[in-house]
């Protein structure tokens, strides 16, 4: 049997985060609480390590996405039941799906009525971020109950200070206990991808620039039958198959805010690449090289069509493209897959833009709200999952049941790898552990590395890119900036939304982007661009 790609268990992972990363809070704010800082009487409490289990019958209010698992209940989910044994504290978990999440937390937050704990993004997911977040009196600035109360997490940032930087705001305030990644392919997971037995059929080479592309996918087309030859979903998004720089990565932009060597923010869609972009992906819609229906391809849609004849290239995590090479094998030994760099103009050119994400992405960080009765104690309970025996937890599950030590290393058992219930490997792991679902722990290079399929047409390399010398950080929109930065950029988006799908499918022509130019113009997306030039400059102080 293969050993499973880990990038499946990230995708899915990141789906939930990416739908609500343009969440804003549409209700009223309640009232800010009384203080920002945990009572007396919390002050009182321990300050020295925590010892587990926690000695209390407290209960705890938890506010969290449904984690991807195939139990109905987060209460089915033996996980949970371990880590609530294991710190020793009850905890009420209120699941919200990934499609009510918005909403749902725009209630809640403008109802004033707040569970202790609430695991969201709390960087792009308020108008205004966590400076508004604290300011408001939503959530409680953590700098004194980190240093006082967790021990684990302080530890690890101490011994991190790449990380430290990225969790804070401006004015270094702690708003989440976060979830992070320790590198190697737990920021690294998806890239283009072709079949490559057609390739070989064909007599062609994986292709490098957006020439060679433009050939493989005609070739497809005439010679393989292929009626979709370059197929892309859009779960998140409808350009979601470009968003992470492919194909529009060669063009020297994103449809985003990047910035170049000199400092200097810049807007995507402003820029010439951007038209050379939706030119050429306009005359590839055109000559039947792209799904047409790309706008709307879900998940199910794009394994069909790659797990057929229908479609030869995608842009896919790793593990998606190893569900699709085992279900091809079934009826043709010869399909496989290999991966491809992103492209770019010029063969020999190092790529600019690709995927590969942030250590901290901000998805799913676990903020305590400043209403909570319990502070102390909700920290106790968070910190757990940085210290050693929380981050085995979190990644390996329980040791004697899905992992065991060899050497002192974890080693996932046989419950994981052939599970007796015919439970593939992500479904062991997402009920077992957490490790298929983003939350306030460190995700292992280690596991996800050694979860990878790896051999010479999966080979992860070939997706590096200079994405994060680029790509903007983690970084905070000022709270004095947030509510003219939301109204101008939520128009924007609309805009260049609409413009370049109309573009890129032949109902307005090549011309309209010179009046999109002209309207971001008049929508002030020069202000836009000189806030986020203020925050990148403050991150770069911190």
């Amino acid at each position: 049997m293969k050993k499973p790609a880990s990038y499946l268990l990230m995708i899915i992972a990141l789906l939930p985060v990416l739908l609500i990363n343009a969440c804003s809070n549409t209700g009223s704010s309640p009232e800010p609480a009384v203080s920002q800082e945990p009572s007396a009487s919390a002050q009182n409490a321990n300050n020295m390590a925590s010892t587990y289990p926690l000695q209390t019958d407290q209960t705890l209010s938890y506010w969290l996405l449904s984690p991807s698992t195939l139990n109905a209940s987060i209460y089915e989910v033996p996980f949970y039941e371990e880590w609530q044994k294991r710190i020793g504290v009850n905890l009420k978990f209120s699941e919200i799906s990934a499609s009510q999440a918005k909403e749902s937390f725009s209630t809640m937050l403008a109802s004033g009525n707040l569970p202790d704990i609430i695991e969201y993004n709390w960087l792009n997911g308020l108008p205004g971020g966590p400076e508004k977040a604290l300011s408001e009196g939503y959530i409680l600035r953590l700098n004194d109950l980190i240093d006082q109360h967790a021990p684990n997490l302080k530890k690890y940032l101490q011994e991190h200070p790449e990380l430290d930087k990225l969790i804070k705001t401006d004015n270094g305030d702690y708003y989440v206990f976060p979830f992070l990644k320790e590198g190697g392919m737990t920021q690294q997971w998806s890239g283009p991808v072709l079949r490559k037995d057609w390739l070989t059929e064909l007599g062609l080479q994986v292709p490098q620039t957006i020439e060679d592309w433009h050939t493989v996918l005609t070739a497809f087309k005439s010679h393989k039958g292929s009626t979709l030859p370059l197929a892309l979903g859009s779960q998140t998004h409808p350009l979601q198959g470009f968003l992470d720089g492919a194909f529009i990565g060669a063009f020297g932009v994103i449809r985003d805010f990047y910035v170049e060597d000199d400092g200097l923010v810049r807007y995507g869609p402003l820029e010439p690449g951007y038209k050379q972009f939706l030119s050429t992906i306009r005359q590839w819609y055109a000559e039947g090289l792209i799904d047409p229906n790309f706008t709307q391809t879900d998940r199910k849609a794009l394994d069909a069509h790659m797990t057929s004849s229908d479609a030869g290239a995608t842009v896919a995590s790793g593990a998606a493209i190893d569900r699709w090479e085992q279900a091809l094998t079934a009826t043709n030994a010869d399909a496989v897959f290999t991966f491809a760099p992103y492209p770019v103009l010029n063969k020999g050119d190092k790529p600019k833009f690709g995927q590969f994400a942030w250590p901290y992405g901000a998805e799913a960080s676990a903020a305590i709200a400043a209403t909570s009765t319990n502070p102390v104690l909700a920290v106790q309970v968070l910190d757990y999952a940085y210290g050693e025996e929380g981050y085995l937890l979190f990644n390996y599950g329980k040791e004697g049941l899905s992992y065991n030590l060899n050497d002192g290393k974890p080693e996932l058992t046989e419950l994981i790898t052939h599970n007796p219930d015919n439970l593939s490997y992500l479904e062991a792991l997402s009920i077992y552990t957490h490790t298929v679902n983003p939350g306030p722990y460190i995700e292992s290079r280690e596991l996800i590395d050694n979860l990878a399929v790896t051999n010479e047409d999966h080979n992860y390399d070939v997706w590096k890119t200079d994405n994060l010398q680029h790509v903007l950080p983690p970084m905070t929109i000022s709270e004095a900036d947030s509510s003219e930065y939301a109204r101008i950029i939520n128009d924007i988006n609309t805009l260049v939304d609409e413009i370049s799908l109309k573009i890129i499918l032949g109902t307005e022509s090549l011309d309209a982007y010179d009046n999109l130019v002209k309207q971001l113009e008049r929508l002030n997306i020069k202000r836009a661009i000189e806030i986020q030039q203020s925050a990148f400059d403050r991150f770069k102080q911190r």
